[in-house]
């Protein structure tokens, strides 16, 4: 699900972009297409809002999923990237910060 949030984000911004160049290389006014900017301008923040539920609704599961025992699932298409893979079990739950401190933890 995050791949396709991902790729509507990608498409937005380059319309996004789009939009100004056109107006601008045309010599049009900055009144003209500004309802259609600030429209698709909503449509991103929106889009970046979904990814954030998404992602909240990941972290939750992995709550359920260790209330349930169940251990560690990956499902769909993808290969996880080695930069994504759990660091200590439930490592999700943590911070940025809390995961390099337990990092720096065992390296010492």
């Amino acid at each position: 699900a995050e791949d396709a949030i991902d790729e509507a984000m990608i498409r937005i911004a380059q319309l996004a972009a789009t939009l100004p160049t056109a107006r601008r290389d045309t010599n049009m006014s900055a009144i003209v297409g500004q309802e259609a900017m600030s429209k698709v301008a909503n449509a991103l923040a929106a889009a970046g809002e979904v990814r954030q539920l998404l992602t909240d609704a990941h972290r939750a599961l992995t709550v359920t999923q260790k209330e349930v025992g169940l251990g560690t699932r990956m499902f769909g298409a993808g290969v996880k990237p080695a930069a994504a893979k759990l660091v200590d079990e439930g490592s999700n739950d943590l911070s940025g910060a809390e995961v390099a401190a337990r990092q720096l933890a065992k390296a010492s």
